[in-house]
């Protein structure tokens, strides 16, 4: 685990300029964005493994919906 230290020194911190230009990559940026919020190519129903996981979760729903009206 990480050991942190207390600055106390009442100095500023500034980064540098090689610093900031690392982190001003917009296309990668942009890229991440897009990534995470645009659906994939395949619907949903088409992708086996989610297919699998709609088919096992609607199968536990209807048997405790049948369970229930026992």
């Amino acid at each position: 685990m990480r050991k942190f230290t207390v600055n106390k020194d009442k100095k500023e911190l500034n980064p540098t300029d090689a610093q900031i230009k690392r982190h001003k990559d917009f296309s990668r940026l942009h890229h991440d964005y897009e990534k995470v919020t645009k659906r994939g190519k395949k619907p949903l129903y088409r992708d086996p493994k989610m297919f699998l996981l709609l088919l096992i979760v609607g199968l536990i729903l209807l048997l405790l919906y049948l369970g229930e009206l026992n």
